[in-house]
């Protein structure tokens, strides 16, 4: 019980959605009560354990345990944002697609910072003479929401708010907005699409649903996760740490979030479906924007593959 009890002391002092409180209680005192519970053998079942309960509640919460006799022993998994940064900031594929349409497929939002401006600065350039562009995210867990203010500074022309966090330990509020200036070429008038999925989590999710609200982006796919709370670790003591959500998004336009319920597509259809859908609404607008015959000719030949598949 001295667990459960130093974990709900953490998320009273420090969770945001405090209205989920006594929920939170209640999911933990069966959790306190359950045979599971009790007859659990190890420090990773007992974490496994409350994490389920909690993340019922909100799919940020998180519970681990890390041996404390073994300050040097490497984790067990790799950190989010040591990957992103030794992985390309997440940039898997850039491409220019038949029909002279952009395609970046991304698994991650890293942190920004000189690497990770060279790296979108390098993706947007390779597709900043296309006529459409489209985003995969449906592999996309999230990360840093500056992220989404630099790739978004690329497709407003000017600094546009997208979005604020509302911290609960400082009750401050932090707003995130389209960077101004960016490396390159801006691509405001460029039609953007969004490909989803059920995976799509966290700062990916806040970039469909602050680009679909501000009417700049059409959302194709799934529905999204449902992650719209920043969280942070906080240890509980003999090994144990605990992830709490310690701030929420709030949507300039909308005044809410997409805690729980996941940003809706403007086209819902399954995650493979999403992207062959996306490419020829793509080509469709790239057809009526473009003049030059050889491109139609491309355009057209593209939209015919498709018809006849």
């Amino acid at each position: 019980m001295e667990l459960i009890n130093s974990i709900e002391k953490k998320i009273a002092s420090n969770y945001v959605l405090q209205e989920n409180l006594e929920a939170i209680h209640s999911s933990l005192n069966k959790v306190a009560e359950s045979e599971a519970f009790r007859q659990a053998s190890d420090t990773e079942s007992v974490a496994g354990i409350i994490k389920s309960a909690l993340t019922k509640h909100d799919k940020h919460f998180g519970v681990s345990w890390d041996d404390p006799e073994s300050p040097q022993q490497q984790p067990k998994h790799e950190d989010w944002f040591s990957k992103l940064s030794r992985k390309n900031s997440g940039f898997t594929r850039v491409e220019v697609l038949e029909g002279n349409i952009g395609y970046i497929d991304f698994w991650g939002f890293d942190h920004v910072n000189e690497e990770s401006q060279g790296r979108v600065a390098a993706a947007m350039a390779l597709i900043q003479d296309t006529s459409a562009i489209i985003f995969d995210l449906r592999k996309n867990g999230g990360g840093n929401g500056f992220m989404g203010g630099l790739i978004s500074g690329y497709l407003f022309d000017k600094p546009t708010h997208l979005n604020s966090i509302h911290w609960k330990p400082a009750g401050n509020v932090t707003e995130i907005w389209s960077q101004e200036k960016v490396q390159g070429k801006k691509v405001a008038d460029t039609p953007v699409y969004i490909l989803t999925s059920s995976d799509t989590f966290s700062a990916a999710e806040a970039f469909a649903y602050y680009l679909k609200h501000l009417d700049r982006a059409t959302i194709i796919g799934e529905a999204t996760k449902g992650g719209a709370n920043p969280w942070q670790y906080s240890p509980l003591g003999n090994g144990f740490k605990i992830a709490i959500p310690i701030a929420k998004a709030v949507n300039p336009i909308t005044k809410t979030n997409w805690e729980g319920t996941g940003v809706k597509p403007d086209i819902e259809t399954s995650r493979e479906k999403a992207f062959p859908t996306a490419y020829r609404l793509a080509l469709q607008a790239a057809k009526i924007s473009t003049a030059h015959p050889e491109h139609l000719k491309e355009i057209q030949q593209k939209l015919q593959d498709f018809d006849s598949l």
